[in-house]
């Protein structure tokens, strides 16, 4: 196995053999690390909702979820709130209108405050 270094990403080629029907024949197969292709793709995703919650898509609830990789189950899990009214919560509108009740379920979920939650200069 061969290590080579492009850019910042990790690369390793592996010698691949395969079967063309006559005879076997090998190639060098380019493979990326698993995880950090991975990150990438979570970083990106990360990325695309805060462009959202500072577009006025989302609300911040639906940005410090995905930072913590919470989905509805889990968040309705650990604050006590349906999934339905998540989902209600993760609009804008709706997010203006909770109380500090509300906003201290999903501050304590996420282990942030609530001035946490609602800073726009995420």
């Amino acid at each position: 196995m061969v290590k080579i270094t492009n850019d910042r990403v990790d690369r390793k080629q592996t010698l691949q053999y395969y079967f063309d029907g006559n005879e076997w024949c090998q190639k060098w197969e380019e493979k990326l690390d698993a995880s950090k292709v991975a990150i990438a793709e979570r970083a990106e995703k990360l990325e695309a909702i805060r462009r959202q919650v500072l577009d006025g898509q989302l609300s911040p609830i639906a940005y410090q979820a995905q930072k913590r990789m919470f989905d509805l189950k889990r968040l309705s899990a650990y604050t006590g709130i349906s999934k339905r009214h998540i989902k209600k919560h993760l609009k804008p509108e709706k997010f203006r209108q909770l109380d500090e009740k509300t906003l201290a379920k999903y501050a304590e979920a996420f282990d942030i405050t609530i001035e946490e939650i609602n800073n726009t200069d995420i």
